[in-house]
């Protein structure tokens, strides 16, 4: 995938002419490892114009009912700053309607060190503005996915420092296969299509058991990464899904 310019986001989704690998969340490790096997990716699925695309749910905390709920109803930021809970002894930005955490946003603080350093706090509307510029193009580049002959979303729970942003925001990083359904049924009707489903997650992290046509599951052995997450597992999910799932075969 080539080496990582200065300045440059580094969560990072893998889109082609035909075939999109997409982060859907709950954090950062999904967009990062989708991006680390981008050149693997390309094989597997037959499109070797795979290039990386940062979209909309590469780099927000959210659990699934949350990721269902925002295609549900086609918002995915808050319109208003006033929308938004500034989790300023962390940095990031709360949106409680949707109990999403954009972790990395609202972080004037180093962007504009000397104005946060004589206000005391984040310039809210400033930094209201720069996430809604930012997400809106991010958006616009969500839909154009329809275009795409092959959409595979990718959604886990297993990075290793979840409980951290339970703790600042109460989003848990635990929940049931059942949210997981809807948020894939919700992604369907968002595209009007079938698409394709990874899940993966740690035993203890999901409850039930899903037989859902077009959703894989697969079950990691805990690692001991801070938060980037096992590349041998996650190389050899991919190699084990796409093995099932032939290059460009999802709509013939």
């Amino acid at each position: 995938m080539g080496r990582r310019k200065r300045g440059r986001d580094f969560r990072m989704s893998v889109v082609g002419r035909n075939v999109g690998v997409i982060a859907l969340g709950m954090s950062c490790q999904n967009s990062v490892q989708i991006r680390d096997n981008g050149e693997l990716l390309g094989r597997l699925t037959g499109d070797p114009t795979l290039k990386e695309s940062h979209l909309p749910f590469d780099s927000v905390l959210l659990r699934p009912d949350s990721v269902a709920k925002m295609l549900r109803d086609d918002a995915f930021y808050p319109p208003q700053s006033s929308d938004i809970e500034v989790v300023d002894k962390y940095g990031g930005a709360y949106w409680a309607p949707y109990n999403a955490y954009f972790r990395h946003e609202y972080h004037l603080k180093r962007s504009r060190p000397i104005e946060y350093w004589v206000r005391g706090r984040v310039n809210v509307k400033r930094a209201h503005k720069a996430l809604t510029g930012k997400f809106a193009h991010l958006v616009e580049k969500f839909k154009k996915l329809r275009q795409l002959e092959r959409l595979v979303f990718v959604y886990t729970n297993m990075q290793n420092d979840l409980h951290q942003y339970l703790d600042e925001v109460g989003i848990d990083y635990r929940f049931d296969m059942q949210s997981v359904e809807w948020m894939c049924d919700e992604c369907d009707k968002y595209f009007g299509r079938r698409c394709e489903y990874i899940f993966a997650s740690y035993p203890e992290r999901i409850d039930g058991h899903s037989r859902r046509e077009g959703l894989s599951v697969h079950m990691f052995t805990p690692d001991d990464s801070p938060w980037g997450g096992d590349h041998r597992q996650w190389k050899e999910m991919f190699e084990r899904y796409f093995e099932r799932a032939p290059a460009l075969a999802a709509n013939s």
